[in-house]
């Protein structure tokens, strides 16, 4: 091991012996509350060339520093700088208590997002977190609220122009997501709510431009969360809804702020909260029930029939999704609704009833709604095709039916190798856990070399 010139050097200059060192660095120490008992032999070792344990090579410093009657940095005295980073204190997941500190909030979680690729990334989705906002919405959106004050005041001005831009490329987004999945597509709609949020949400703007680009900007976040849902980065996206959802309320979009909040219900029940995306819906359909066209409150009520069905509650779940089938029914023609909700069309609501009878356990229940809903699917509607087929195989699987469950199995993977969704990678994995007793027969073993070949690629992408 080569010795540390730099350091030895400096003992000598400061005419310290080994002992003294460590004396001087263990007082050090002491006043900042540490006991670390440094000895003549731990200051021979760091002469050898040893890197001390941290903070020792910053006590090391300010013990030499005061001796020489100067500043050293931990780099002149020879040693790496393994000082540990300092915590970030912002987390997306406080509820702003202003629109100056929403707009704030929106900037720094796609800031974060976009420029540090580990964002979050060992941080568990905590579903506790999403009370604070759900309860914010609720009071602050009562009848009667004031209108909260939006004007601003910044470096550009922002025109009734730029927020139909915002809102034409979220329209954009949406079709490609139900086309390619959120995976690839993540990553470009955060870069663009950060140029969003930097310069149109901190520009100049009065109070009716302000809470159409607050609305704007609210569908723009809640997309970047349903993309990071899609792509399993479920902290994250628990991050954005919230925000979307603050964003909503700030606009005085009520009805908007539900369907974020059926969104939140969806990721709650997909992560095995079931109870919670009960209470998240019926808070949503309570909150907003007089803002709520039919086929919004469609959604919703069938959000509250997935979480009835986590929880193997058969009887609340249907009755939900009557109360959903109901809805739909008293829906106009899809052009008549918001753009947000205007996909939730018969094909949808009969997804919905097969993913809740898949949750329920009643598999053969599950093969007309798939089935229908797969009939009726719009083009464009890729990830739901490869949800539907999944579905459908497992069912078969469940009754015995090995040839026809890998048939179907093997038309899902054929769909979702044209995506990239960790949903549908998730669905298809949960159906090859379940195949792994047949692993012996010939066509159980030719679908699953196949599945590897194709979730590989899928990995690698």
């Amino acid at each position: 091991m080569a010795g540390n010139g730099d350091l030895i050097a400096l003992v000598a200059e400061a005419g310290l012996s080994r002992r003294e060192l460590a004396r001087w660095v263990n007082v050090v120490a002491e006043r900042r509350g540490l006991h670390l008992g440094c000895s003549h032999t731990s200051v021979a070792r760091w002469f050898e060339g040893a890197q001390p344990r941290w903070p020792i090579p910053e006590l090391l410093a300010e013990a030499l520093g005061r001796r020489l009657g100067c500043e050293l940095t931990v780099a002149d005295l020879g040693l790496r700088d393994r000082r540990p980073p300092i915590p970030d204190p912002f987390d997306g997941l406080i509820v702003a208590r202003t629109a100056a500190e929403v707009r704030q909030a929106v900037a720094d979680l796609s800031e974060r997002d976009m420029n540090r690729r580990t964002f979050l990334a060992n941080t568990a989705f905590g579903v506790g977190a999403f009370a604070a906002p759900a309860l914010f919405w609720s009071t602050a959106s009562g009848v009667g609220s004031e209108p909260e004050k939006l004007a601003s005041t910044g470096p550009t001005t922002v025109r009734d122009a730029d927020v139909q831009r915002i809102h034409q490329t979220v329209l954009a987004f949406r079709r490609l997501d139900r086309a390619q999945g959120g995976g690839d597509l993540r990553d470009t709609v955060v870069n663009h709510l950060n140029g969003v949020a930097r310069t149109k949400l901190a520009g100049t703007y009065g109070e009716d431009v302000g809470r159409r680009l607050f609305r704007a900007v609210a569908e723009l976040t809640e997309l970047a969360g349903w993309l990071s849902f899609d792509s399993g980065r479920h902290a994250l996206a628990q991050r954005y809804h919230i925000q979307a959802l603050r964003l909503a309320q700030a606009a005085g979009d009520v009805a908007y702020g539900a369907y974020v909040m059926a969104n939140m219900a969806c990721q709650a029940v997909y992560l095995g909260h079931g109870w919670e995306a009960v209470q998240l819906a019926r808070a949503a359909e309570q909150g907003a029930a007089r803002a709520l066209g039919p086929r919004a409150r469609a959604i919703v009520s069938s959000m509250e029939a997935r979480g009835h069905a986590a929880l193997k509650d058969r009887r609340a779940c249907e009755q939900s999704m009557l109360v959903a089938e109901r809805h739909l029914d008293a829906a106009g023609p899809v052009d008549d609704d918001p753009s947000w909700c205007n996909y939730f069309d018969e094909s949808e609501l009969q997804h919905e009833f097969a993913h809740s009878h898949r949750d329920l356990g009643l598999q053969d229940k599950i093969h007309g709604f798939a089935s229908e809903s797969l009939k009726l699917r719009r083009e464009g509607a890729t990830r739901r095709c490869a949800q539907d087929t999944t579905f459908m195989a497992a069912a078969y699987l469940a009754q015995g039916e090995l040839d026809a469950a890998c048939g179907k199995a093997t038309d899902a993977l054929r769909i979702a190798g044209n995506l990239s969704s960790t949903q549908c990678n998730d669905f298809l994995a949960d159906f090859r856990r379940r195949l792994q007793r047949y692993d012996k027969e010939p066509i159980v073993r030719a679908f699953n070399e196949e599945a590897e070949q194709i979730m590989g690629e899928l990995a690698a992408a």
